[in-house]
């Protein structure tokens, strides 16, 4: 107790704006450090003016005095009372469009925002009471890790989040654009266009700041880095498998001079697939000393640029070296399990071919055989995507519920649409048979223990992009079988463009399938006409791309009765690879799918 109270004294003291902030007055007179609350005494000053995105303590200063420098500086840090995110464009009227975004997106959060104009671009606001935190020594990576998660860094910069960053004061002046920043309300945001506001920032702004309030949101105050660091950093170099990545276990050795930027470019997008940010900044520091001389220094800025740039490559995709990267092909050797199937998949001859079918057929590969549950042959193999195209309010995601359930292979439930609480009572009333009531009754009475019916299942509410998918999946317990995506439209992606888009989540769902030999079953909205013409191939929404990544395509058509009620669905194939087809009707009994005969010419 007596630590936690000299805790909650340190915020306290915090909050009131006592901790310590780096001033700089221009970006080459950095390194004053003034308590936060003296930054009032630099505003209306016509010169570029910055303060520290993170608070301090004393050490430092001391750390500064003797290092001359804050590079490498390893101190615990602290949020500030108002969290700066940067939002950048090529032009004010892009950054202006990123910023309502944002704005929109942390509303829907319940996190209030002020919002600044920089002089180019946009700073957003947001109130430390909206994290649970506390000080840490890698804060701005867990601050980091739970933005990104919510989708904050799709429009905000995501480079402007180290602990020793500078961020432009309010009411001081953008020597670059020769406007200041200023504060603008979310009316001004909304109604003036990039002249408008440009014309607010001739002169400083005075006008009463609000002080935001709200319940935390972002909780950054989880202890599982330690864990994953210190069982990573264990493991390191302790006989690992000579048949799990050889290359990167040659690598991960060391190189010779010369070759050091080239071999950490693509350690680090390895391991930025497979780890937190955090754990891969750690184990690239930890090489960096390793092969780092006297003669020939390997800097701590450029391995910190190295991996930042393993996370923005590609516009925001991230790196990806495969086998026939000359530096991974260069540290391979036949002794990888991927040496036959990843290096030779280009160019095979007969043999082969031949050898593969072999391999297959004497396989114990058990298809998803969702056919049999309607009297029909429609087996769906492991490395397939399976589309399936309907209307809004058509009860795919139920229906999709319903096949998961029956079969209880391990799954993986990518749900961005409805609530855990919604998601939840549908598995159980499913499973079970159940009424809504019935299912009030059985909790009501205090008889729980109906999870362990779903030990195959793991549903995830948090919607990202369709390349971290992997890293997702990578960090579960138990690999599925089953991946399901509840919808396409709603995963992330660097693209405006529905159809770039589109085709790029298509993409990466494929690549999941296959890579890991999954089956993948991913619901698409339908466009426009497919809902007044009917659907076919290529009716989803977005992209003809979908169409042509798609092992299968199901269409579901919803069929109403005279009170409006969805009775029946339609599902009938569009495309298929291999064998089987689906033309059936399915009865819907609250929230189960009967089984029906199939229905001719529907």
């Amino acid at each position: 107790m007596k630590g936690k109270g000299i805790c909650e004294a340190l915020i306290i003291n915090i909050r009131g704006n006592n901790m310590i902030r780096e001033f700089a007055f221009g970006l080459s007179n950095r390194h004053h450090f003034f308590p936060s609350d003296n930054s009032v005494k630099w505003e209306n000053v016509a010169k570029d003016t910055f303060l520290s995105l993170y608070g301090y303590d004393k050490n430092v200063i001391e750390y500064f005095n003797e290092k001359k420098t804050l590079s490498g500086y390893n101190g615990v840090i602290y949020l500030p009372r108002e969290f700066m995110l940067d939002v950048d464009g090529n032009k004010v009227e892009e950054a202006q469009e990123k910023t309502l975004k944002l704005v929109s997106i942390l509303n829907n959060l319940g996190v209030p925002t002020n919002i600044y104009f920089s002089g180019r671009g946009f700073h957003i606001g947001i109130p430390d009471c909206s994290f649970k935190w506390k000080p840490d020594v890698n804060l701005h990576l867990k601050v980091k890790d739970e933005l990104d998660k919510r989708g904050i860094y799709e429009f905000a910069d995501v480079s402007v989040t180290d602990k020793t960053r500078i961020i432009r004061l309010n009411n001081t002046l953008n020597s670059k654009s020769k406007l200041w920043k200023i504060y603008i309300t979310n009316e001004e945001l909304c109604e003036l266009n990039a002249l408008g506001i440009k014309a607010l920032a001739n002169k400083p702004r005075q006008i009463e700041i609000p002080i935001l309030q709200c319940e935390p949101v972002f909780d950054v105050t989880e202890r599982e880095v330690k864990k994953q660091t210190i069982k990573f950093k264990e493991t390191i170099g302790k006989e690992p498998d000579p048949m799990l990545y050889p290359c990167i276990q040659t690598m991960m050795k060391g190189t010779t001079y010369g070759g050091r930027h080239a071999t950490a470019l693509r350690l680090a997008a390895w391991l930025r697939w497979r780890y937190p940010e955090n754990v891969v900044r750690l184990v690239m520091e930890d090489w960096r000393k390793r092969v780092t001389t006297l003669e020939n220094p390997f800097k701590e800025i450029e391995m910190e640029r190295i991996v930042t740039d393993c996370y923005k490559g590609h516009n925001g995709s991230g790196y990806r070296y495969g086998c026939n990267d000359k530096i991974m092909d260069n540290n391979c050797n036949s002794t990888c399990t991927l040496f036959k199937s990843k290096k030779s998949q280009g160019i095979m001859s007969a043999n082969d071919m031949e050898e593969n079918l072999i391999s297959w057929l004497k396989g114990d590969v058990v298809p998803i055989d969702i056919g049999k549950l309607y009297n029909a042959d429609f087996p769906i193999y492991p490395g397939e995507l399976v589309v399936i195209q309907a209307p809004p309010k058509s009860m795919k995601t139920m229906l999709l519920q319903n096949w998961v359930n029956s079969f209880k292979r391990p799954t993986y439930f990518l749900e961005m649409e409805m609530s855990p609480r919604q998601i939840w009572q549908r598995f159980i009333q499913i499973e079970q048979g159940w009424t809504e009531e019935q299912l009030k009754e059985h909790y009501a009475s205090g008889k729980y223990k109906m999870a362990d019916k779903f030990d195959w299942l793991n549903v995830d509410y948090n919607a990202c992009f369709a390349v971290e998918l992997e890293k997702k999946i990578s960090m579960l317990q138990e690999k599925p079988e089953i991946v399901v995506i509840d919808h396409m439209g709603l995963l992330l992606s660097k693209h405006r463009d529905l159809n770039l888009k589109m085709e790029e989540i298509a993409g990466a769902l494929t690549e999941v399938a296959v890579k890991h030999n999954m089956v993948v079953f991913a619901i698409s909205e339908i466009t426009k006409s497919a809902m007044s013409e009917g659907m076919g191939i290529s009716s989803s929404r977005g992209s003809f791309r979908i169409a042509y990544n798609a092992s299968k395509i199901l269409s579901l058509q919803p069929l109403k009765g005279l009170n409006g009620e969805i009775k029946s669905l339609t599902i009938t194939t569009e495309a298929n690879r291999e064998r089987g087809s689906l033309n059936t009707l399915v009865k819907v009994d609250g929230v189960r799918m009967k089984k029906a005969s199939e229905v001719k010419n529907v």
